[in-house]
């Protein structure tokens, strides 16, 4: 028997031990998250995500995802993917009547501020992700205890005029009604004078998930404070396009808006 023959006849392949825990469903609007081995990078399609040092990834489902998603792992000359079959969640709309004209169509000069606050909140959520996922140990609570006046996903009719989906849960509470935070985090955005959303703030809880608070009626914390969950923020109020008190809650990952009651009463790995 030649060399060649007897070291191609005593091959064993290499086992696969590169680790990738994923759920196999999620539905539009989830948060998946996910496990790896540290130090090994994700990918969905062209884009690379952030992995903290424990090995968790996150991957926010966008509400009009349609198809299933492909996520990829390679780590020491190692790589496998999974799918993550995408369900189709069945979406409300919702008409608001009475809002003043100035908030549905805007003047020009009107509009260029909420494309300035836009901007803003933007910059603040394309921040690089804060590596370590502060909200794991502990998870999320509701920031209040009021009814939801309007979930996440509506497609929005404001006085007629259809709008885009709503980004966040609104909670139904009187003026004045503490504001805690959901989950350990850091102050990122303070701001008293949005057009649209009135007195804002928003916090960052770690690789990537941010969470933003709107129509507030004072803003207790301020940019760079530590704040731990239960920990009171700010107050409810109505201020900017509100038609009474109320707290507008949202939760993003990057730039992909999330449900924010999904993240009730999970258990993260």
């Amino acid at each position: 028997m030649s060399l060649a023959i007897a070291m191609l006849l005593s091959y064993t392949p290499a086992v696969l031990s590169l680790q990738l825990i994923l759920p196999l469903s999620a539905y539009q609007g989830d948060l998946i998250i996910g496990r790896t081995d540290p130090g090994a990078k994700i990918y969905t399609k062209d884009n690379r995500l952030v992995v903290a040092p424990q090995g968790y990834f996150l991957l926010p489902v966008p509400r009009n995802q349609k198809n299933d998603i492909r996520i990829t792992v390679r780590h020491q000359n190692q790589a496998r993917s999974q799918d993550v079959r995408i369900l189709a969640f069945p979406w409300r709309t919702q008409n608001i009547k009475g809002l003043p004209k100035k908030y549905v169509t805007p003047t020009t000069t009107q509009q260029q501020r909420v494309v300035a606050d836009i901007k803003k909140v933007h910059r603040i959520r394309s921040y690089s992700p804060y590596p370590v996922p502060l909200f794991l140990k502990k998870g999320f609570i509701k920031p209040l205890n009021g009814p939801v006046t309007s979930p996440f996903g509506l497609k929005r009719i404001l006085n007629g005029k259809p709008k885009q989906f709503h980004s966040g849960v609104d909670l139904g509470a009187p003026l004045g009604q503490p504001v805690k935070s959901p989950a350990d985090g850091i102050v990122r955005m303070v701001d008293n004078n949005m057009y649209l959303m009135g007195k804002t703030l928003i916090l960052d809880h770690g690789l990537g998930v941010t969470s933003i608070y709107m129509h507030l009626d004072r803003i207790l914390v301020a940019t760079g404070d530590l704040v731990t969950q239960g920990q009171i923020l700010a107050r409810v109020g109505k201020t900017g396009r509100a038609t009474g008190a109320h707290l507008h809650w949202g939760v993003n990952v990057g730039l992909t808006p999330i449900d924010p009651l999904r993240l009730l009463n999970r258990s993260f790995p």
